[in-house]
């Protein structure tokens, strides 16, 4: 088994997700009554968890601990993550690396990279991704980590929320019914049960 020098500094990047899908809900006429209704709000917060004393990394170690995020939406919505792993100051991310070994209960990690929670997020939850943390790991036993010897690493997380009703997902998103990828027709019918159920709750209240 090859031997490896250590890398230097892991820099980690934190993120606010500003990807938000939105409703509004305004009713009145020309009479003497009328009814305002606020517009939602879809949003939250995102952080990296860091590892406390560690300075350098050799293959296999772990660069940061899981993932979190603080969900703040008025509504119920829909989450989905990437993480990337990034070299030096690279604006490429590095597809030789593979940082998440177990990403968690409920996500399901799509065609397009992002990493998507299978159940409606709401205010006042807190959902970790990878909560046995991220690691510095060859794709495969072929990738030859010595290039990344003296290098700096780099950590970037970027979360998106939308909400739940409607379907909103599939436009912003993409996810499609007919996708022929088996993993994205369970996200896919994950995602549209939510959307439904949302849909189902409004009708009878």
């Amino acid at each position: 088994m090859k031997r490896f020098r250590k890398v230097l500094i892991v820099l980690l990047a934190i993120l606010v997700p500003v990807s938000i899908g939105f409703g509004f809900n305004f009713f009145s006429w020309n009479g003497s009554k009328e009814l305002n209704k606020e517009a939602m709000t879809v949003e939250g917060e995102l952080s990296i968890d860091d590892l406390a004393n560690i300075k350098n990394l050799v293959p296999g170690d772990k660069i940061c601990d899981s993932v979190t995020m603080n969900i703040t939406s008025s509504t119920v919505s829909s989450l989905r993550v990437k993480v990337e792993i990034y070299c030096a100051d690279s604006e490429k991310p590095e597809t030789d690396i593979a940082p998440i070994k177990n990403a968690g209960d409920n996500w399901l990690k799509g065609s397009d990279g992002y990493y998507y929670y299978t159940q409606g997020v709401k205010n006042g939850d807190i959902v970790k991704l990878a909560e046995d943390g991220i690691y510095f790991n060859g794709l495969n036993d072929n990738v030859d980590m010595n290039k990344y010897q003296g290098k700096k690493i780099k950590v970037v997380a970027k979360a998106e929320l939308v909400q739940a009703k409607h379907g909103v997902f599939e436009g912003k998103w993409g996810l499609k019914s007919d996708t022929t990828n088996a993993t994205d027709k369970i996200i896919y019918d994950k995602l549209k049960g939510i959307s439904d159920a949302q849909g189902n709750k409004t009708k009878s209240e």
